[in-house]
């Protein structure tokens, strides 16, 4: 098992798909949601349905490389399934980061914000993701000021880089950095760059949508509702 505990927005979709082009079957948070049963699985620990920890070993079975949340919240357990591995650790700048972080805490925000309305119009699914991606920013960062977000990454990945089994990578240094690790040769294709500014772009619209559907439809339903409830 090959484990990356980079925070998100370190490159940490850059480094599945890389993972990926070199052979690596990855398991990313996107996978907990394309894996059946595994969201269950996680809300099922949220939810204090089970008395341990996260079954990482049955989650991460068949897979040989792990990135991203909430894995990374798990790093000492991750260590203890894979003593011998090399880590890899995904850092840039913690300015960067702050501001790409910031976009994703709000679009989070601005879900739960509306969610005891928005539980009622959503699939099961999106309910899991609703109900894991709150529980991984509690755990992570709670209701931090942008200065704090800053010293929780610049304390994790000084805590991460005092291990003498971490390499640390920014995601410029791309396939010379990566193959290094894993002594392997690197491949003929470019080192694939995703999830940066057309990410951000995705979460802007998508904490808009929200909002203008909240605004625009759901509270005139729900007024229109409860005048007819009151007329009759």
């Amino acid at each position: 098992m090959f484990p990356g505990a980079g925070y998100p927005r370190t490159g940490t979709y850059s480094l599945k798909n890389a993972l990926q082009i070199l052979g690596y079957k990855c398991y990313h948070f996107e996978d907990i949601f394309t894996t059946p049963g595994h969201a269950q699985i996680w809300c099922d620990y949220i939810e204090n349905k089970v008395e341990s920890g996260p079954p990482l070993s049955k989650l991460l079975a068949g897979y040989d490389a792990v990135v991203d949340f909430p894995h990374a919240l798990y790093y000492s357990e991750l260590r203890a399934l894979c003593p011998d591995a090399a880590v890899l650790l995904t850092k840039r700048d913690p300015e960067l980061w702050v501001n790409s972080m910031t976009h994703l805490l709000e679009t989070g925000n601005t879900v739960r914000r509306y969610k005891w309305i928005l539980k009622y119009f959503l699939t099961n699914q999106l309910g899991q993701y609703i109900v894991i991606g709150d529980f991984i920013h509690k755990k992570a960062f709670g209701e931090m000021s942008r200065k704090e977000l800053v010293e929780s990454y610049n304390s994790h990945n000084k805590l991460l880089e005092s291990d003498p089994g971490v390499t640390v990578m920014d995601p410029k240094e791309g396939w010379q950095k990566l193959c290094a690790v894993l002594k392997v040769d690197i491949p003929d294709t470019p080192y694939p760059h995703l999830n940066s500014k057309a990410g951000l772009l995705k979460m802007h619209l998508m904490k808009n949508i929200i909002k203008c559907t909240f605004f625009w439809y759901i509270l005139p339903l729900c007024g229109i509702i409860l005048a007819f409830y009151k007329l009759f």
